[in-house]
């Protein structure tokens, strides 16, 4: 069993007992801490109108919209890459009139290209009107002559079987052929109609042509009209539409008015052509 001396053991316990009390001297120094902003030495106050303002019920809206202007300013900051134009330069009032001009100018210049072209292409109705006036305006010796003419084609007129006569500028006459058929002709010596007989005339009245022929002991009046006959040669007929003749041989032709008067065997028919 272990033996315990106890004079030896207290100065131990003493010893242990002061180093004890030794520790916390040492804990409890602390630091001192800075003094708070709300010391009194360390307040500073402002003066009326140096900025400091409350933000109350009639002021909100104004506060508000400072508060979004310098948001917005601050994210235009950021980002200065939304500060530029998505839809390009804007155009200034000079390239706007500069442009209106030129558009105008380009719609007069195709106004004048399509104006020459279709005065060109469709001459106006006056001009037409003008052209077809000189075309027509005839000197008054060519009025003369055209009066002239007028009043021959409206006439009547007789000639031999040699003669000739004319009808708007055109020459006809009589011509026998070489198997000595006669024919009526025009000025290029063209056959117009064969005639069955032999003529003892050639008669004009008006647009028709008459030549009283002698057939086979007889005689008849054969006619064309010019411009109305296109092939073959027709006859006067009478009242009752039989053909105008009679017997004998052609002595003397006359044209009396609107009446053609032939003597043939001694005798005198009169043949009306109205």
């Amino acid at each position: 069993m272990p033996f315990k001396d106890e004079k030896n053991a207290r100065p131990a316990h003493r010893a242990s007992h002061a180093a004890s009390h030794a520790k916390p001297s040492a804990r409890r120094k602390r630091v001192q801490a800075p003094g708070l902003a709300s010391d009194s030495d360390q307040i500073a106050t402002i003066g009326a109108g140096q900025g400091a303002r409350v933000t109350t019920r009639k002021n909100a809206a104004e506060a508000a919209g400072r508060a979004r202007k310098s948001a917005e300013r601050r994210y235009a900051e950021r980002h200065p890459e939304a500060g530029v134009p998505q839809g390009g330069p804007k155009r200034s009032a000079l390239n706007v009139v500069l442009l209106v001009i030129a558009a105008f100018l380009a719609l007069a210049v195709v106004f004048v290209l399509g104006t020459l072209v279709t005065s060109l292409v469709f001459p106006p109705a006056a001009e037409e009107q003008t052209t077809q006036d000189q075309t027509l305006h005839l000197t008054e010796n060519e009025l003369e002559l055209q009066k002239q003419e007028q009043e021959h084609d409206a006439g009547s007129e007789q000639v031999g079987v040699d003669g000739t006569v004319s009808y708007a500028g055109e020459t006809y006459g009589l011509s026998q052929g070489e198997g000595g058929t006669w024919a009526l002709v025009n000025a290029a010596g063209d056959a117009i109609v064969e005639l069955p007989g032999t003529p003892a005339a050639l008669v004009r009245t008006a647009d028709t042509l008459l030549v009283p022929e002698n057939v086979d002991g007889g005689w008849n009046v054969a006619c064309y009209v010019i411009g109305g006959h296109s092939q073959g040669v027709t006859y006067v007929v009478d009242a009752e539409g039989n053909s105008a003749g009679g017997s004998g041989e052609i002595e003397s032709v006359e044209l009396d008015g609107t009446t053609l008067r032939v003597t043939a065997g001694g005798a005198t028919t009169d043949v009306a052509l109205a």
